[in-house]
């Protein structure tokens, strides 16, 4: 048996989004005799499905339907979840390089010209890494009305509107690194504005962006070791940080 402690250490995730799930009957602990949460291995193969659905931006209610239902077959959800994210593997390991090479270049490395600051970033790379998953986004989220949104907003940019956008993103990680390094708590107001910060950003150039598909965001950047990767290149531990600040964000102002 694990303590919720144990559980949210072995999951990359907080003890609050425990407490979450178990208030809202989707992950729900037992109780010693002290009134203490404590959890199966059963429970922690629920919490790796739960989380996994989170990646994909699965509201929490649709979750809960799809683990409850009768039909159900674990197999069945891991295999589909395993292809899915290997194809993404080698993209997000070329943003990884990026993100170590622009980090040498800050710390007085290897300087860095302007292009390949956008390696695996262009609109060109983009385009083709969209086109190759196209099927696969369209069946999970086509219908969606953050999909649609999405595409909308993608149709009107150009490559040059791409290309100042994606070094946007590069632009909100850099003082989340500072204060990262500082040790400055997640409940710091100047880390909760980095956050509410990349909130605004990707429900201004993306899709809306409830406060239940940002903490989703969140859980994959710890349930996804290439997505870890990526954040922890900058700095080891960055991407746990940010997921605690943006869940503390999302319960905050929910």
């Amino acid at each position: 048996m694990y303590s919720i402690q144990q559980l949210a250490s072995l999951a990359g995730t907080t003890t609050r989004t425990l407490r979450h799930y178990d208030a809202i009957g989707l992950l729900v602990a037992s109780r010693d005799v002290n009134g203490y949460r404590r959890y199966s291995s059963s429970d922690a193969e629920r919490l790796q499905l739960i989380l996994l659905y989170r990646t994909l931006d699965v509201p929490l209610d649709q979750i809960e339907e799809l683990l409850d239902s009768t039909t159900f077959n674990r197999i069945d959800v891991l295999s589909g979840h395993i292809e899915a994210l290997r194809q993404k593997a080698a993209y997000f390991a070329q943003l990884a390089e990026t993100a170590e090479a622009t980090l040498t270049s800050l710390k007085g490395g290897i300087p860095m010209d302007d292009k390949s600051l956008f390696n695996g970033l262009s609109y060109e790379e983009i385009q083709a890494h969209e086109a190759k998953h196209q099927d696969e986004v369209q069946e999970r989220w086509g219908d969606s009305t953050a999909y649609k949104t999405a595409q909308e907003r993608a149709s009107t940019r150009s490559k040059e509107d791409w290309e100042r956008i994606n070094q946007m993103q590069l632009d909100l990680i850099a003082p989340l690194v500072d204060l990262f390094r500082s040790q400055v708590a997640i409940e710091d107001d100047r880390v909760q504005s980095i956050v509410k910060d990349n909130h605004l950003f990707i429900d201004t150039h993306f899709y809306d962006c409830s406060l239940d598909m940002f903490s989703g965001l969140g859980q994959m950047y710890v349930a996804d070791e290439r997505f870890t990767e990526f954040y922890d290149r900058f700095e080891p531990g960055l991407a746990a940080y940010y997921n605690e600040a943006i869940q503390y964000y999302c319960i905050a102002n929910s």
